[in-house]
């Protein structure tokens, strides 16, 4: 259903997005960057991401 430059594009889009996005988020109140809590967060948006990925390009014939 997708072709592959399709795919591509959106696993590069959000990706980066959403690394930008958690990047942001890992800084506490202190303004200290906290590498565990960017670590956990970037683990979940690829976890997220592969299984949407796999939801949505897999055959339904």
């Amino acid at each position: 259903m997708w072709d592959t430059k399709r795919q591509v594009i959106w696993l590069a889009t959000g990706i980066t997005l959403g690394t930008f996005v958690i990047y942001n988020e890992a800084f506490d109140d202190t303004g200290r960057f906290d590498r565990t809590y960017f670590i956990y967060l970037e683990m979940m948006l690829l976890a997220i991401i592969s299984v949407m990925f796999f939801f949505y390009s897999r055959n339904r014939g």
